[in-house]
């Protein structure tokens, strides 16, 4: 059986390949790693080839400890000290074989500098510098503002120290090092940070999402705090009756948690809109951040199962919305996902009860509302709840109810042969059971005073009929 063997670079990357023949292909191995690393870096190592998963991978990494991987891999590997290093990779399957090997070169981590500049500079000025106390040859050096992950800036090390260039975009700026050649992951944090401000100047908050808050039925806005100012409180809008014209509706001290409830507004009835302004200890305001939209569920029953309409989340990018529904006071199950262009969906199903439907949105990273704990990962919509056409018509059963709308008291009437025992429940129309009792009677009034203003569901069960109505509360 004849082995050959074929290695090839491309640009920085390291890949390395073989083959065994047996008359025909059989088994091919290639080795993926880059040509560079740091001593106590996250190397990637990655294999390809022909074999399948269930083949038996036999990895050598030289003396490095392997963070994270199995089998053919990806693995992430770390040497604790400088030299050259072999990879070696043998796989076995079916009686055949194949063979790779790379070399990588351990460099030593890289000095910590300190980052260096930053300061204060009037509104229409030219910036500030930001700069590193030194630099090493064969090391790119990064800078960072705030909590970003793509750099803004990049320097390859000459032995001294480094500038980075004028800044005027207010925030924290770090600076992050690796060998040149490496993987990203080898990115090393440098010592300390420089704070960049402008006089008179207080930068804008961002929403970071709007969604409906379970415990008080209401919308909830989120943001994640601003440091490095003298911050007083922010400023809360929401839109007017007109078109992109927005209102305050509230403040939120700074040192309080970054959340606001909006108990002003229905999330049953509509979409809003909300932007955030932060205002400073001298009494300088931001300029307001893009709006967030939140998430209007409406449901209807159809001829065959529920109708789902919805309108879209508007704030942040987002590919899927999730779909749950429950029966009755049963648990929430999540029924089916779709694309983030998709505002409508049938539900097919039909079952004696209500069904209570929310939409869900996830986002790509959590909010943080407190500097010290507590996030948020999750856009929900308002919850609806619904009863299937000629399955809980009440009137079809004989049941009946007056006034409505009601003010205080109610009178439900029920067949004689429907009121034996019957149980009588009171729903709002997000899913929430307000009220149960026994009735006996044909005739029996019930008190709905504690109830808020808006539309609920009587729903009666008893051996011989089953029927849901709507009433509304004045």
């Amino acid at each position: 059986m004849k082995k050959i063997f074929t290695f090839s670079v491309i640009f920085l990357l390291c890949l390395s390949s073989a083959r065994l023949y047996a008359g025909a292909d059989t088994l091919a191995c290639s080795v993926f790693c880059y040509t560079k690393a740091s001593v106590g870096c996250h190397s990637y190592v990655s294999y390809s080839g022909t074999a399948p998963s269930s083949a038996a991978y036999h990895w050598d990494f030289d003396g490095g400890a392997v963070v994270s991987g199995s089998g053919q891999g990806p693995y992430y590997i770390i040497w604790d000290n400088a030299g050259y290093k072999t990879i070696t990779l043998n796989v076995f399957y079916q009686g055949d074989s194949c063979h790779a090997s790379r070399s990588i070169h351990i460099i030593p981590a890289p000095t910590v500098y300190n980052v260096t500049g930053g300061g204060s500079y009037p509104v229409g000025g030219s910036g500030v510098t930001v700069g590193l106390s030194g630099s090493q040859p064969h090391f790119n050096y990064y800078l960072f503002l705030n909590n970003t992950t793509q750099s803004i800036a990049n320097k390859t090390g000459d032995g001294n120290p480094l500038n980075f260039g004028l800044f005027t975009t207010a925030g924290t700026y770090y600076c992050k090092a690796k060998v040149d050649s490496s993987s990203s992951s080898c990115l090393v944090n440098m010592h300390d940070s420089a704070v960049v401000t402008i006089s008179g100047y207080v930068p804008p908050p961002y929403i970071c999402m709007v969604t409906f808050d379970t415990t008080t039925q209401r919308n909830k806005i989120v943001w994640n705090k601003i440091t490095g100012y003298h911050l007083a409180h922010y400023n809360v809008f929401r839109q007017t009756s007109r078109e992109n014209v927005f209102a305050k509706i509230g403040e939120v001290a700074y040192n309080s948690f970054s959340a606001f409830v909006d108990t002003t507004t229905n999330p049953i009835v509509i979409a809003q809109k909300y932007e955030l302004s932060v205002t400073d200890s001298a009494g300088n305001e931001s300029v307001t951040c893009p709006y967030h939209k939140t998430v209007h569920l409406e449901v209807s029953p159809g001829v065959q199962g529920f109708n789902l309409i919805w309108n879209s989340y508007e704030g942040f990018t987002f590919y899927t919305y999730l779909i749950h529904r429950k029966l009755n006071q049963g648990s929430w199950m999540l029924l089916d996902s779709v694309a983030s262009d998709q505002i409508s969906y049938t539900d097919p199903y039909v079952q004696p009860g209500l069904m209570t439907y929310y939409i869900e949105v996830i986002r790509n990273s959590p909010c943080y509302p407190s500097l010290k704990s507590g996030n948020y990962e999750s856009v929900i919509s308002n919850s609806m709840t619904a009863a299937a056409l000629g399955i809980n018509d009440g009137n079809s059963q004989g049941i009946s109810a007056y006034p409505n709308p009601v003010h205080d008291k109610m009178i439900v009437m029920l067949p004689v042969s429907g009121s034996n025992n019957a149980e009588l429940e009171v729903w709002s129309m997000d899913g929430r059971k307000f009220s149960e009792q026994t009735v006996s009677e044909p005739k029996t009034e019930i008190n709905l005073s504690k109830l808020l203003p808006g539309m609920y569901f009587i729903r009666v069960i008893s051996k011989d009929i089953t029927g849901t109505f709507k009433f509304v509360k004045e």
